[in-house]
């Protein structure tokens, strides 16, 4: 039996102090993340394993200067914070990023 798709989680794209986007986020991913597709026009980050099993995050209001830079992006920087504070990092990980475009 396959097991049911949990509802998106919401995420915050930010530029960090680093100049870095990172994506931040609340709970466990409940996988460990090889890589990751973004739609930036949906509000959409789907984030998935080696044996393709994904996570989808609900993206939040994404900042124009953001939206250009991540679109010439080849990876991502995965950050799990506590209570969604952005200075409570639980858990950071880098992942290989594909960006959808529209034509």
């Amino acid at each position: 039996m396959k097991k049911p798709i949990k509802p998106p989680m919401k995420a915050t794209l930010i530029l960090n102090q680093q100049d870095e986007i990172a994506f931040l986020y609340g709970e466990d991913l409940g996988i460990e993340p090889e890589w990751a597709a973004i739609d930036i026009e949906r509000g959409e980050l789907y984030i998935y394993d080696t044996e393709s099993q994904e996570r989808a995050l609900q993206l939040e209001n994404v900042k124009q200067k953001i939206y250009e830079r991540v679109c010439n992006e080849e990876k991502i920087l995965l950050v799990q914070v506590e209570n969604n504070d952005a200075t409570k990092p639980v858990k950071t990980t880098w992942a290989h990023l594909l960006v959808s475009t529209q034509i």
